[in-house]
């Protein structure tokens, strides 16, 4: 009979600590932006360009191959009319996020990296869904799902280093035997930075969402763009990850057959999304 891991009791947050990571605050006014029905383009515009950096950031990326426009962007009103509202205030978000999220010490470069990597994906990946939901926004929902990880890298740093190392085993067999629990410390950190409540649930629930009885819709997408991000080799940890269960897929209205084309589908987009990933940093 194999031995079972002995699961430890948590690892303690100092959740006052200066440590942990902060929301940028022009971050956090772009997604209350991206939750109105209607925008003001010159209060979008007025917003970004606070920031020197992201603004240069946005021009560069709307410039690139990744779009391939055909005149030259100059202005952030003008990627607003060629790219969209919505397609500004996300790649807006994620280079702050980028910015934020891998300002990590040395020893941590690569896990952080590695992290980044699989949230981008994983907002690209949900971000299709969009077109028959109106929940919060997906994207936003998904590039935070696994901030709880940022919290132990603050907390942790060592832990987090030896996690790492990990292979060939679950999720729960890892955070078990380290007393680490990320979704409940990212669902603490989201409600720390007072975001919605969606935030705090896609974060506590995205690895098990019929945990509860009734899990949102948004969390089910969100879910299915975790593990189709794993699944397509840009993961943070090489766990075990199961396939999304069957009343998982039948609340999606699919089926184990749309799953692995869905898998087929990600796999051929993974070189155009790691561009991306790498363009907002």
């Amino acid at each position: 009979m194999e031995a079972t891991t002995q699961k430890q009791p948590l690892i303690p947050i100092d959740w006052n600590s200066a440590d942990l990571p902060t929301m940028p605050s022009i971050a956090q006014k772009l997604i209350s932006l991206l939750c109105q029905e209607d925008v003001d383009t010159s209060q979008l515009c007025d917003l970004i360009s606070q920031d020197p950096a992201l603004t240069a950031k946005l021009l560069q990326v709307s410039n690139s191959a990744l779009y391939a426009l055909s005149a030259e962007v100059t202005s952030i009103r003008q990627a607003v009319v060629l790219l969209g509202q919505q397609e500004v205030i996300q790649l807006a978000i994620s280079s702050l996020l980028a910015k934020r999220f891998l300002t990590v010490p040395s020893s941590l470069k690569a896990e952080a990296e590695r992290l980044w990597r699989h949230l981008m994906t994983t907002a690209i990946l949900a971000k299709d869904f969009e077109s028959d939901i109106e929940e919060p926004d997906l994207y936003t929902l998904s590039m935070l799902h696994d901030v709880g990880w940022l919290v132990l890298m603050s907390q942790g740093p060592t832990v987090f280093q030896s996690i790492s190392q990990e292979k060939e085993k679950t999720l729960d067999e890892i955070q078990g035997s380290w007393g680490v629990d990320h979704e409940l410390w990212g669902a603490k950190l989201l409600e720390k930075w007072g975001l919605p409540e969606p935030f705090q649930v896609t974060a506590f629930r995205h690895h098990e969402p019929f945990k509860d009885a009734a899990p949102p819709k948004y969390l089910l997408i969100v879910s299915l763009a975790n593990f189709l991000a794993s699944a397509m080799g840009n993961s943070l940890l090489d766990t075990l990850t199961p396939e999304p269960s069957d009343i998982h897929l039948q609340h999606l209205g699919l089926d184990r057959k749309a799953l692995s084309e869905m898998v087929e589908w990600a796999l051929s987009e993974k070189e155009k999304i790691d561009i991306k990933c790498k363009l907002v940093i």
